[in-house]
């Protein structure tokens, strides 16, 4: 089995893969949500290709199958989820993480290819020449996510709820770009 890493367009047989590989990694447990899917679809297409940075990329086995995706774009003030996260955690956190930051914003590795490196391989690949100076992101608490991201040398931020009675979820957060003396 081989597979490679590619840049995604937005549309087309390949963009549809991304959205179903998508679809069938989140409507497992823990999420179990069914639509997914159609909202991925609809932010990337309606709002998020807009934004700076936008970058979608996959794993594409050699058979032309997607099975794996990851998008993110360049955050900033005004957009949703970088405002919620930079109104709950401090003054030194927004300038440390959230000033210059690359925000990963979903990733999805089809279940018979979780654990194989797949999602590692997306994600480096998400982050590879981002000018940014950090990346950040958020992943459910009771999800194995987290653990890939700690791999990937990412470091829990805080941990929230977007919802009043929603899942708590881990924000974490990656120095991109260091200069070998910083720390």
């Amino acid at each position: 089995m081989t597979w490679a890493i590619e840049p995604l367009p937005v549309d087309g047989a390949l963009f549809e893969g991304a959205i179903a590989v998508y679809g069938e990694a989140f409507t497992r447990p823990p999420y179990s949500d069914p639509d997914r899917g159609r909202e991925v679809r609809k932010r990337i297409r309606e709002q998020h290709l807009q934004r700076a940075g936008f970058r979608l990329v996959g794993a594409v086995h050699d058979d032309q199958r997607v099975i794996a995706m990851a998008y993110g774009y360049h955050g900033a003030g005004g957009q949703w989820w970088h405002d919620t996260v930079c109104a709950r955690v401090s003054r030194a956190d927004r300038e440390r993480w959230f000033s210059d930051s690359y925000e990963v914003v979903e990733v999805a590795v089809a279940p018979a290819f979780q654990s194989l490196g797949v999602g590692w391989a997306v994600v480096t690949a998400l982050l590879e020449g981002r000018p940014e100076s950090t990346a950040v992101l958020s992943t459910r608490t009771d999800s194995r996510a987290h653990i890939l991201y700690g791999r990937l040398g990412f470091q829990v931020i805080t941990e929230m709820r977007f919802a009043l009675n929603g899942y708590p979820f881990y924000v974490m957060g990656k120095r991109l770009n260091l200069d070998p003396g910083a720390t």
